[in-house]
């Protein structure tokens, strides 16, 4: 034989209360706009649920058994907090309450900066955590969803399960001090970087994944005279010293006294993109940053072509 199954529902408890707190059906009925009969209804079915009768009646007063003494805290409880769930998906709604847990590269950081002050004007009471760290330790953040947003170039998070959407364009970019590039021109070539000293960024960090791309099918010998696993350090170091690095164009942003020349090379590109965990629910205060993160990018690059 099947059984029947029966839930009770927040009606049957919003009705219980009313009918307690006023000790009548006929009150509870026009405070609450509905028939008695629709009301001893649903509590007769929630009384025959819980298999004891939680009113008592007489001819003039409606009054808690035993049982119903002890059942209404608790049914006033299950609707307060459910008109304080309701409240808490309206605050959601409106970005009045929520966490936010943004990860970017080095190369974002101007732009990370400039979109979280942005953010928090038009969203105070969300909480943010920022987190700048290598590609690496992002990929592995989203995939075990400790963050919600990723900002990083393209290609080397290339990986199934995340996707990822164009912020810019760029190219990988030869950076000096200002001064030190002259004479190479708008564009420089592969086989030209060979003629100057060089600090670079450490294997594993997407500039370098980038060049070594490039210098995958070249003939080239480059003089590297060392390697640091900091941009901001490296970046320190070009610009107080003749050495010169490769890096993209926004990671100079902070640094007023570099200049960047683009490499030519079709495998130069360095796409910055926003990555999501694929498949996972996306958060509202995701999507309004990106927004926030779009717009700021595109008045960044308003005012660089100014």
């Amino acid at each position: 034989t099947q059984t029947k199954r029966t839930e009770m529902e927040l009606r049957q408890l919003r009705y219980f209360v009313e009918v307690a707190r006023l000790n009548s059906y006929s009150l509870a009925s026009k405070t609450l706009f509905i028939t008695q009969s629709t009301i001893s209804q649903q509590i007769r079915k929630l009384e025959e649920e819980l298999g004891v009768e939680l009113l008592t009646r007489d001819t003039r007063h409606v009054v808690l058994s035993d049982y119903g003494e002890q059942f209404y805290p608790c049914a006033l409880q299950v609707l307060e907090d459910a008109r304080a769930g309701k409240d808490r998906i309206r605050d959601v709604v409106n970005l009045n309450v929520g966490t936010l847990s943004v990860g970017s590269t080095y190369a974002f950081s101007l732009l990370l900066k400039q979109s979280v002050l942005d953010f928090y004007r038009e969203y105070p009471h969300i909480k943010l955590n920022i987190i700048i760290t290598s590609k690496e330790e992002l990929r592995q953040k989203l995939l075990d969803r400790e963050l919600d947003l990723a900002l990083t170039y393209k290609s080397p998070l290339g990986e199934d399960r995340i996707e990822s959407h164009l912020l810019f364009q760029s190219r990988l970019c030869l950076i000096g001090r200002k001064g030190t590039l002259k004479g190479v021109g708008n564009e420089v070539s592969v086989q030209d970087l060979a003629r100057f000293p060089l600090a670079l960024p450490s294997k594993g960090l997407q500039a370098r994944d980038t060049l070594e791309s490039i210098l995958y099918a070249e003939d080239v010998d480059l003089d590297i005279r060392l390697e640091i696993n900091s941009v901001r350090s490296l970046l320190d170091l070009v610009s107080n010293s003749p050495l010169m690095t490769m890096l993209s164009e926004e990671s100079i942003h902070d640094f007023p006294g570099l200049e960047a020349v683009p490499i030519v090379h079709p495998d130069g590109r360095m796409d910055g993109c926003y990555h999501f965990l694929k498949g996972t629910y996306h958060k509202m205060s995701a999507k309004k940053f990106v927004e926030i993160l779009m717009q700021r990018n595109s008045s960044n690059r308003n005012l660089r072509i100014i």
